[in-house]
C-alpha cells in the first residue's frame, strides 16, 4: 500500500489571533489590577472620582472614536470633491 494515498490528519498550529488575544487580555488584566486607586475627575461641569484604569481606558476609547470619526469625515470630503 502506498503511503501517499493515506491521508494523515493535519497538525494545526495554534491560531495566532487567539494567542495574541490571550496576551492582550492578560496585559489588560494586569493593568487593571495595578491601577485601582481612585482619582478625581473633572469634565466640563461634572466633578467626581473614578478608578484610574477607568479614566485611562475611557480616554483611550474616546480618542479612538474621535480619530475614526475624523478619518471618516476626511475620507468623505475627498470622495465628494473628486
Amino acid at each position: 500500500m502506498n503511503d501517499d494515498a493515506v491521508e494523515q490528519p493535519e497538525k494545526r498550529a495554534p491560531q495566532t489571533g487567539l494567542i495574541v488575544g490571550a496576551l492582550v487580555a492578560i496585559c489588560l488584566a494586569a493593568f487593571v489590577l495595578q491601577n485601582t486607586d481612585s482619582t478625581p475627575v473633572t469634565w466640563m461641569m461634572f466633578d467626581g472620582s473614578a478608578p484610574l484604569f477607568v479614566v485611562i481606558l475611557g480616554s483611550a476609547a474616546a480618542g479612538a472614536v474621535l480619530s475614526e470619526a475624523a478619518g471618516w469625515v476626511i475620507r468623505r470630503r475627498r470622495r465628494l470633491h473628486r
